[in-house]
């Protein structure tokens, strides 16, 4: 993602929310992309190392550790376009069963 203005705090960097939200939504693409369903967070945990200044490329790079039955854990580093890591983020994620 771009960080625009609009993402930014009133410091002028990326918003700790708004990075969290980046994270859920990436962590989501991974179950969905190793699972292929749907699934919602049970636990989000952010570790933020760096701050990210407005106009940077920030890449979240998912990666799904352990699927047991309907849990799946994940984690993520967000890296930015220098190369250094911005923030971690470790998740689980229940899958979620279609009603018939």
């Amino acid at each position: 993602m771009w960080v625009l203005d609009r993402h930014c705090n009133g410091m002028g960097f990326l918003h700790g929310g708004m990075t969290c939200s980046f994270s859920d939504s990436a962590l989501a693409w991974a179950v969905w992309s190793v699972t292929g369903k749907m699934s919602v967070t049970l636990k989000l945990t952010m570790e933020f190392m760096d701050i990210v200044r407005e106009g940077t490329w920030l890449e979240a790079h998912p990666e799904v550790t352990l699927v047991d039955g309907d849990m799946v854990h994940v984690t993520a580093q967000l890296i930015k376009a220098d190369g250094g890591i911005a923030a971690r983020a470790d998740a689980i994620f229940r899958t979620l069963r279609r009603k018939s």
